[in-house]
Formats: structure tokens, C-alpha cells, sequence
């Protein structure tokens, strides 16, 4: 149980001990002693402002009521004191202080708690101090309620650092390191730090010690130190609260006896019957009773404690304005109400409410293991044997050594049929097994009492569980644990069942110990005549060991017989009356051996044996049937009157034995009374799963000539009882078949059979056959019978093969016709594919000739660039020509000149292509600016050239231009100059050339 917040010790942070007795000195210096707070508070408060008290005297009053457990008085004073006119600002400080930690112990009670602790927050504000010791320790006190344990941690640091030895810091730090981190070595340092350190501070820091030792597995010093508080405060509520709770533990697990038990558990009670009578609001008494009430099956009771217990949570949760977050305390008390109402949902068997519930336990605390458990069952007693096996895998995970989840998830895998699963529950179950015989055994020094206090009783169907797992590998491991599982029963004074005994028979017969077997099939024997077994389930238990009696008696030769030894017992004389019935004939036993037996029972034994009557008045219905001349008319309903007497009977004993009330319908049926057989045997038709009913509901129905229904009656009994393998049903039901439905080798087989049958029939009814098993004339009708089907047989046989001739010819028309529409496809496809291909071929050829014309075209388009770069020179000759005609006509000296340019011009046409080398390749023509400019390669021969040609044009007109102002000797020393400009115009031809061949020209 998780400690709540207790306050107490905060009002008066300067005492260490609160006295009860309170000294007042009043206005005139004398002395008032207070031994006992009155119970009226306004009468002190009266008192004082009657002597207008100084402040530290309220304060003094309103804090012992507070550590009196009446916090509401002392804040009601403080209040009073508050509204005083002449308190000064020191006072109101220490009043507001006063008042803070009084609402902070109010709200530490748990009703209305938001509300005290608004108030709480109001009165510390007034005070407008936040960095004293008392200030931080409310403001911490205020975070821990508020579930806001890192500031509240933060509040105590920071008062450690500045005091060591703070007792109340140390004491808050210990419950929140206690509470919130469950570090129980930790917190019981500072538990114990704070006792050295102020051995009588409130509230006893015993309380959290014990706490600490009772998680840590040190019951006996958690007692000790619970009960050492009690002896320093005999009204300690809380530590009587805890020492309760730790005596239920004590009783529930270490009673040595029912009778200590019952004494110890009364103790407990009463003693939690006296803590609630003083708080009855508190939710931890009410969820102690409930355990107690659910024991008692007061359901109902529970429901009631649990819901007040949630009603009075929700009002100190949801209290005040604007509500509070729900604490770690709350939460686990309301998952504990759910686990409340989940137990008692799972015992009324309403599994699908419990597992809700469970779930809403594990919501509010994840470490709620009982929830988690029922959560388990509640699924897997909802058939969801999957959810329940994940919910057991992930208890197992957080809670290894847990005995309850080992051994059900060891039992969940015996139930599979992997063989994986099943090695894992065979080492789950013995490690449960393992665990609790070894529980406690790891602490030395204990007494042998003790010692077998702390081993767990093992269930038996473990011990069970591992024989049938280990019952198919290993018949002795198997053998021991039913070994161990008797042992364990009787260790607690109790015997094994006798399915037990019988078991370990049976694998001691397996291995050849039959002296064994039989100990163990007789213990068998007696404790099923001991035991409580319901009757029905006892009796077929017999049957079953008296079987593998005689069988063991069979093995070891043994002159006792199982009849004779157990004369009296009704169920193996049934059974033998059954053996008698049907292999008696084979055995060579006296015809009336089966009579003789009934009659015996029903005579000597138990006339009341409901197997011997219907089994003696079947005899008579066979006798009665057997008996077809007319004048045994009478003697044949003597039969059948004697058999409706036993039938009755057998009624009378068991009023629903569908048994006998199919002889009453044979009987009826048999005498022509079809109506009143029908209606019986339809009644029982949903009672009794054998085929005989349907059988028989097929005669009926067929002598009444409804023989559709008698057909669908010959097919259920054929179909699900007889897997259609019934020769019976199945001769009559082929001739019913649709010739669809029909086989040729089913008919021809049925056709052999019947002809074997009427075969045997007709030597039947011979006259060499002395004694027939039926009257002749019946069973030459048989045989009779028997000719007619056959011809039927024979008819169906031609025409089913008619049928089966008819499939075979439209098949082999439809495959005709498949093949040749296949044929035809092919052929299609191929002239497809054919002229595809043809106009692939056309394609390629075409494509072929484009390129050849587009090569073609090329060559000429090369072709005519030549020529058009040959009428290029011949017009820029022609044009030349005409310039040089024009510069004549201008003067007589340029005439001679000109002249000679055409000459030469002439002249270098013809021979520039033999000196193009020695031209493009002299040095002194570089000098030429014209022919510098030329140099250039460059792309595009008809645009270069004519380039060159306006350049050249330029030049002339320039030259024309200076001609006219020079003589003639310098106009002769044109000719090599225009002679240079001929040669750079040449040059230029063979580069565009060159560039037209692969653009590759001399440079």
C-alpha cells in the first residue's frame, strides 16, 4: 500500500514535538494553562479575542487542533485572528502561514481538496514570501498534492543544499523517491537519515521505513517498525491501518491450520471493522472489506463498498473549480475498484463485462498484476485462447517467477497441436513445478514448519498435463508424474482420481507389469465406488476400467473371470449381453443364449435393468416377425403383446429411453399402424443419432407409399452414418440415382453382390438347408425380391452405358470441332505472318531506294556547288573587265595599264592551279594586307568569295583613283600587285575546297 500524504508534521516547523497542553499568557501578564482543547473551538476563540492575545498565541491554539486531527477548527481560528484590527503585517505573515498549512492538511484528507488547496495558494500569496524555509516547504507540499513531484523535488534540493539536516526536506524527498520512483533502498536511506537525525518528529519516519522493508521482502522488519510507531502513538491510524493489512497477509499465507486460520482471520477483521468505524470515508478500508464480502459471495455487497469507494475518489478528484489531475495514489485505488468489479463480473460469468473492467484496472495502473491475470482468464474463458496467450507471454515478461502465469500459459500451449508449443509447455510446467517446491528455500536457517510454508501446492493437473505430454516419448517420465501426482495428494490428506489410477495401470501393462496394473486398476475399482462421481459418468468410468481388468486378467492367464467376479454389476452384464448377441453365433453358443442371459439379470439381479428389458423384448419383436403362418396369428400377437409390456416398463424406469420407444414404433408398424410408428419415430428422429431411425422411417414411409421422402430418408442414413458404404441401402438407392450420377463399375459391383445374395437365399430356402436362419417362404420372397432388382440393376447398367456412350460421341464431336477451329487459327496466323513479312520486304526495299536517291542527290548538290564556284570566277572576271574598260574610257595614260591588268589577269587564270602550292605557300605574299586577311579559313565557299571579291573591288576603285595622279611608270608597277591579289583569290578557292571534302583544309 502506497503511504498518502500526511502534513501533519509541517504545522509548527519549529516545534519537534506537539504537546497537548497550551499556555496563553493574557493582558495582564497572568498565565492560562489549557490541559484539554475544548470540543467547541468558538469558546477558545472567544477567550482570545476577549484578551485581544498576541498573534503567536492563535497561531499556538489553531495548530494543536491541527495536529489534534481537527485541522477545519485550527484553520477557523486563524481566520478569526486574521480579521483582527490589530495585528500587525509580522503577524498577518505568520497567520497566512498558519492558514496555508492548515488547508494544506485539510486537502491532504482528501474531500474537497482542489478547494483547500485554492485556499492554500491565496494564503501563501498574501504572505509575499517565497524564499523561506517555510514558504519553500508549503510550496513543495502544494506540488506533491498536485502530483508534481519534479518541482516538489526541486523545493526540497534546494532546502538541502542550504541545510543538510532539514528533517521535513529529507522526509518529503524520501516519500516522493518512496512514491514516485520506487526506489525502495533509497528511500529507506533517507527514512533512516531523518530517525537518526530527530528520533520524535511527526509524523514517525518508522511508517516509511516499514514501508521500504515490506517492498523489499523484509516482512518481519517492516512489523517491527510499524509496531514500534504504535508503541510511541497508540492512536497512530496509519499504523494501525498498516499492521492490519500486513496480519490479512500473515493469515492468508502462513495459517498452519483451518482452525488457526479461522482465528487469525477474525482477529484481522475485527480489527478493520474498528479503523472503519473511525473513517469510514476512507477508500483503502472500504477496498480491504471488499475482499472479505467477495469471499462470502456477496456480490452484491462488494458492488456497493466499491462504487462509495469511487464516488468518494471522483468528489476529492473532480472537487474545487476546475477539478485536479488525478494523483498516483487515486489512480491505483480506483484500479483496484475495477479489479473489484471485474472479480465480480468473472464469478457471475460475465466474462465479457470482467474483461472491461480488467482493463480499465490495467489503464489506471500498468502494475496491476492481478488485473492482468484476470484479464487472462476472462479471455481465455471467452474463447480467445490467442488474446489470452499474448496477455500471459506479456505478464511473464515483467513478472518471470510468477507461478499463476507460468503454469496457465504452460497449460494454453499443452492444448496446441505444435509440436513447438507444446516442448515450450512441458518446460514452463516444470519450471512451475521447479519454483514451487523450491519458493523460500533460498533462505537458510528456517525451521522445517516454515520451510513448508513457503512451497507452493502444486495442481494437480500439471502433474497430469506433463504425463500426456511426455505420454507419446517417454512412457516412464510419463509414469512418474502420475507417480508425483498421487503423492501430492496425499500429502494433503486427499486421494488421486480414479482416472489416475486407471492411467497408471495402463502404462504398466505397456510395460509389462501386470501384477502393477492390476493393484492399480482395483484401486481404480474402489475409489470409483467411493468417489462423488455423478452416476452416469461413474458407470461408463467402470465399464471402462472393468475392460482393461479383464484385458489384464487375459494377459497373465488368470482362472478368475471378469463375469464371475462382478456377477452383479448391470454394466458388464450388458455388455456381455451384447457380446453374446452379436458374436454368439460365431462362438458356437446355444441360440437362446442371449435370452437366457437377459432373463437371468432381470431375475436374479435387477428387474428394473433397462438393457436386459429392451434386449428381452427385441427377442420377442424377432420371435413375433418370425412367425408367418396364419394360425400362429395369436401367438405371434402374444409376442408382440409381451414385447410392448417390457417396452412400457423401460418407460416407466427412464420416461425418455428412445430405445424403447423405437420398439413401440416397430411394433406399431409391424401391426399396419403406420400413422402412430411414423409420429414416433419423427419425435425421437432428433434424440437418438443412430442409423436404425432413418431406416426404419424409410420402411414406413415406403409402405405408405411416399417414397420420396423414404428416399431422402435411405440417403441420410446412407450418406451420414453409412459413408455410402452401406450394401443395405446402397443396392436400392443406385436404381434411384439420376443416370448422370451413375458409375458402371458401382453398378456392376452392386449387380455381382445381389447376385451373390439371391444366391445364398435360394440355397436358404432349399430343402437341403434343415435349419434356416428365417422361414423359407420368406426368403425364397427374398430371393424373389432379389431377381427383380436385378433386372432393375441390369436396366440401369444398359442405360447408364447408353449415357456414357452418348457423352463419349459429343465429345469426340466437340474435340473434332476444337481441332479444327485450332487448324483454322494456325492457318490464319501463317498468312497473317506471311504477308507481314512480305510487307516488311516491300518496306526495306523502298527504305533502300530512298537512300540511294537521297546519295544521289548529294553527289549533285556537290556537283553543282563546283560549278556554281566556276561562274563565280567567270562574273568576277567578266566584272573586272568592264572596270578596267570603264578606267580607260577615263584617260589615255590608264589605258596601257589596263591593258596589261587583263592580260594578266587572263595569264593567272590559267596558271594559278599549277603554282597554287608555291603561291599559298611564299612568304613574301604574307606582306599583302589583303592576302593577311585571307588567311582566315572559314566556312562557306560562296560567302568568302564574295567577300574577297567586294575587298578586291575596293581596292581597284582605290588604285583607279591614284592611277589618274601617277604616271606610267608607276602604273607598270601595278601588274605584280594585282597579280598577288589574283594569286590570295586562288588560295581561297582551294580551301573551300578542301572544307567541302571533310573540312579539312591546309591549315
Amino acid at each position: 500500500m502506497e503511504e498518502p500524504s500526511d502534513i501533519s508534521y509541517y504545522v509548527g516547523a519549529a516545534q519537534q514535538d506537539a504537546s497537548t497542553t497550551v499556555e496563553i499568557v493574557i493582558g495582564s501578564g497572568d498565565i492560562v494553562t489549557i490541559d484539554e482543547l475544548p470540543e467547541d473551538a468558538s469558546e477558545l476563540e472567544t477567550f482570545l479575542q476577549a484578551e485581544s492575545c498576541a498573534a503567536k498565541y492563535w497561531v499556538l491554539v489553531s495548530r494543536a487542533y491541527a495536529q489534534a486531527g481537527r485541522a477545519a477548527d485550527g484553520a477557523a481560528i486563524a481566520e478569526t485572528a486574521l480579521s483582527m484590527d490589530y495585528m500587525s503585517a509580522a503577524d498577518r505573515v505568520q497567520l497566512n502561514f498558519t492558514l496555508a498549512w492548515t488547508n494544506l492538511a485539510l486537502a491532504a484528507e482528501g474531500p474537497d481538496r482542489q478547494r483547500y488547496l485554492d485556499r492554500a495558494n491565496e494564503h501563501l500569496a498574501e504572505t509575499g514570501d517565497s524564499s523561506s524555509t517555510n514558504a519553500l516547504l508549503a510550496h513543495a507540499q502544494v506540488s506533491m498534492l498536485t502530483d508534481r513531484a519534479d518541482l516538489a523535488l526541486q523545493a526540497f534540493d534546494k532546502l538541502l543544499k542550504a541545510d543538510p539536516n532539514n528533517c521535513y526536506a529529507l522526509l518529503g524527498k524520501a516519500h516522493i523517491t518512496l512514491s514516485k520512483t520506487r526506489n525502495y533502498t533509497n528511500a529507506l536511506k533517507l527514512y533512516q537519515q531523518v530517525l537518526v537525525s530527530n528520533p520524535a518528529i511527526k509524523p514517525d519516519p518508522r511508517l516509511g521505513i516499514g514501508i521500504c522493508y515490506w517492498f523489499l521482502k523484509e516482512r518481519g522488519l517492516a512489523l517491527a517498525a510499524w509496531q514500534r510507531v504504535l508503541e510511541l502513538d497508540p492512536q497512530s491510524f496509519k499504523a494501525r491501518l498498516l499492521l492490519n493489512l500486513a496480519s490479512f497477509d500473515e493469515v492468508c499465507t502462513n495459517s498452519l491450520s483451518d482452525t488457526l486460520f479461522l482465528e487469525g482471520y477474525t482477529k484481522s477483521l475485527k480489527e478493520l471493522s474498528s479503523l472503519h468505524q473511525e473513517r469510514s470515508r476512507d477508500p483503502v478500508i472500504l477496498l480491504a472489506l471488499c475482499s472479505y464480502y467477495y469471499s462470502k459471495a456477496d456480490y452484491d455487497l462488494v458492488e456497493q463498498i466499491v462504487s462509495r469507494a469511487v464516488s468518494l475518489l471522483n468528489s476529492s478528484i473532480a472537487s474545487g473549480s476546475g477539478g485536479s489531475k488525478l494523483s498516483a495514489f487515486s489512480a491505483k485505488l480506483l484500479s483496484n475498484c475495477s479489479f473489484w468489479l471485474g472479480r465480480v463480473a468473472f464469478s457471475r460469468g460475465d466474462f465479457t463485462q470482467s474483461q472491461k473492467n480488467f482493463h480499465e484496472a490495467i489503464r489506471l495502473d500498468e502494475n496491476n498484476l492481478l488485473a492482468k491475470l484476470g484479464l487472462g482468464q476472462s479471455q481465455l474463458n471467452r474463447d480467445s485462447s490467442e488474446e489470452a496467450i499474448i496477455t500471459f507471454e506479456s505478464i511473464l515478461k515483467t513478472n518471470s517467477k510468477c507461478l499463476e502465469v507460468i503454469y496457465s500459459l504452460g497449460m494454453l500451449y499443452a492444448n496446441s497441436s505444435s509440436r513447438t508449443k507444446q516442448e515450450q509447455a512441458i518446460q514452463l510446467l516444470e519450471r512451475y513445478i521447479r519454483l514451487s517446491n523450491n519458493r523460500g528455500s533460498a533462505v537458510a536457517n528456517k525451521k522445517d514448519a516454515e520451510a513448508y510454508l513457503n512451497k507452493e501446492p502444486i495442481a494437480l493437473n500439471a502433474f497430469l498435463t506433463l504425463s500426456k505430454l511426455y505420454e507419446g516419448k517417454d512412457v516412464s517420465q510419463s509414469l512418474t508424474y502420475l507417480h508425483k501426482a498421487v503423492e501430492s495428494r496425499k500429502q494433503i490428506g486427499l486421494d488421486a482420481p480414479a482416472e489416475v489410477y486407471n492411467n497408471m495401470a495402463v502404462f504398466n501393462y505397456t510395460k509389462n507389469n501386470t501384477e502393477d496394473a492390476v493393484k492399480y486398476l482395483e484401486l481404480s475399482l474402489a475409489r470409483l465406488e467411493d468417489s462423488e462421481i455423478p452416476g452416469q459418468l461413474r458407470d461408463d468410468l467402470k465399464v471402462s476400467v472393468s475392460f482393461n481388468l479383464a484385458r489384464t486378467y487375459e494377459t497373465t492367464n488368470s482362472d478368475k473371470a471378469l463375469l464371475h467376479d462382478n456377477a452383479s454389476n448391470l454394466e458388464i452384464r450388458s455388455f456381455y449381453g451384447w457380446f453374446i448377441k452379436t458374436f454368439g453365433k460365431k462362438l458356437g453358443l446355444k441360440p437362446d443364449a442371449d435370452t437366457t442371459h437377459q432373463k437371468e439379470t432381470l431375475v436374479d439381479y435387477d428387474s428394473h435393468d433397462c438393457y436386459a428389458l429392451i434386449s428381452l423384448a427385441n427377442i420377442y419383436c424377432v420371435m413375433a416377425k418370425d412367425l408367418k403362418s396364419p394360425r400362429d396369428e395369436e401367438k405371434k400377437k402374444k409376442y408382440y403383446v409381451r414385447a410392448l409390456e417390457l417396452f412400457t416398463k423401460v418407460l416407466s424406469i427412464d420416461p425418455k429411453n428412445v430405445f424403447a420407444a423405437q420398439g413401440f414404433a416397430i411394433i406399431y408398424i409391424e401391426n399396419k399402424e403406420y400413422t402412430q410408428g411414423l409420429d414416433i419415430l419423427r419425435k425421437i428422429r432428433d434424440s437418438l443419432n443412430d442409423i436404425s431411425v432413418y431406416l426404419n422411417l424409410g420402411h414406413v414411409l415406403t409402405e405408405m407409399k411416399q417414397f420420396s421422402k423414404a428416399i431422402e430418408s435411405y440417403e441420410i442414413a446412407s450418406v451420414r452414418y453409412a459413408n455410402n458404404q452401406d450394401s443395405k441401402i446402397l443396392a436400392e438407392f443406385i436404381t434411384k440415382q439420376s443416370v448422370e450420377d451413375r458409375l458402371v463399375d458401382d453398378i456392376s459391383e452392386a449387380t455381382a453382390n445381389l447376385n451373390h445374395a439371391i444366391e445364398k437365399l435360394t440355397e436358404l430356402s432349399s430343402e437341403e438347408e434343415k435349419h434356416p436362419p428365417y422361414p423359407k417362404s420368406e426368403l425364397k420372397a427374398r430371393a424373389n425380391l432379389g431377381s427383380t432388382l436385378l433386372s432393375r440393376l441390369n436396366a440401369c447398367l444398359e442405360e447408364t452405358k447408353e449415357n456414357i456412350t452418348q457423352l463419349n460421341t459429343k465429345l469426340e464431336e466437340a474435340k473434332k470441332l476444337r481441332e479444327e477451329e485450332e487448324a483454322r487459327r494456325a492457318k490464319e496466323l501463317e498468312s497473317a505472318l506471311a504477308e507481314q513479312k512480305a510487307k516488311n520486304e516491300a518496306l526495306a526495299l523502298e527504305r533502300i531506294k530512298l537512300q540511294e536517291q537521297a546519295q544521289q542527290w548529294a553527289e549533285e548538290a556537290r556537283a553543282n556547288i563546283a560549278v556554281n564556284e566556276s561562274d563565280d570566277d567567270k562574273m568576277f572576271d567578266e566584272e573586272t573587265g568592264k572596270e578596267k574598260k570603264a578606267s580607260k574610257k577615263g584617260g589615255k595614260k590608264k589605258g596601257k595599264g589596263a591593258k596589261k591588268d587583263f592580260i594578266n589577269d587572263s595569264d593567272d587564270d590559267n596558271v594559278s592551279e599549277p603554282n597554287l602550292e608555291s603561291d599559298a605557300g611564299s612568304d613574301k605574299e604574307d606582306e599583302a594586307p589583303a592576302k593577311k586577311k585571307a588567311a582566315k579559313p572559314k566556312k562557306g565557299g560562296k560567302r568568302k568569295r564574295r567577300a574577297i571579291e567586294d575587298e578586291d573591288d575596293d581596292e581597284d576603285e582605290a588604285n583607279g583613283d591614284e592611277d589618274e595622279n601617277k604616271d606610267e611608270n608607276k602604273s607598270e608597277d601595278s601588274g605584280p600587285s594585282s597579280k598577288k591579289a589574283k594569286t590570295f583569290k586562288s588560295e581561297e578557292m582551294v580551301q573551300d575546297s578542301s572544307e567541302e571534302e571533310g573540312e579539312e583544309g591546309l591549315f
